[in-house]
């Protein structure tokens, strides 16, 4: 077996765990956003940096989003709704690779596709008993390896436990708003 199932470096990631389970300092990462808008309903985000264990690490990354031209926008890029599926089957994504190569498993292939619907009404503000959200959000994991149904039904519970995206999904998180008032 090489010690590199999927690409991933399965000795790096046991002593990063390690780490992280042994020095409480090490417990914590933190992701910035900032988002500028860009005119109609297009914005930009921008990733900068990150911090890893108190220590910060620069980025340089910019994620537009915009409406289709039915929702008002120019369809430029993918709508917010969309980014949002597209984090969670990142995600998704990062744990099936990384657990499976911590199992010995190598994927062949992997696909996940996600599903959700809303009803405009909340979002538009024309009933106030209606969910401007998601009620429920439905995804199906296509995976394709050599190991036995049991161990990807293992890899499978554990990816449901672990990954960070699903459980922002699957449970409230408290949101903490503050509004700045900037001179026009």
């Amino acid at each position: 077996m090489t010690n590199k199932p999927n690409d991933i470096d399965v000795a790096a990631l046991q002593q990063f765990a390690k780490g992280v389970a042994e020095d409480p300092s090490k417990r914590s990462a933190k992701f910035n956003v900032k988002t500028k808008w860009a005119g109609q309903t297009r914005s930009v985000a921008t990733v900068s940096h990150y911090s890893l264990g108190g220590v910060e690490h620069q980025r340089n990354f910019e994620i537009a989003a915009d409406e289709p031209t039915e929702l008002l926008g120019q369809n430029s890029a993918p709508n917010p709704q969309e980014l949002l599926m597209a984090a969670l089957n990142a995600c998704l994504t990062v744990g099936y690779v990384v657990n499976a190569a911590a199992m010995g498993i190598t994927v062949h292939s992997l696909e996940i596709e996600t599903d959700g619907e809303l009803d405009l009404r909340g979002f538009l503000g024309l009933d106030e008993n209606v969910n401007p959200g998601y009620d429920e959000v439905s995804y199906v994991v296509r995976l394709a390896t050599d190991a036995p149904r049991e161990r990807l039904e293992e890899l499978h519970a554990v990816v449901t436990k672990t990954s960070v995206n699903r459980a922002n999904f699957s449970k409230a998180i408290r949101m903490v708003s503050k509004l700045e008032i900037v001179e026009a």
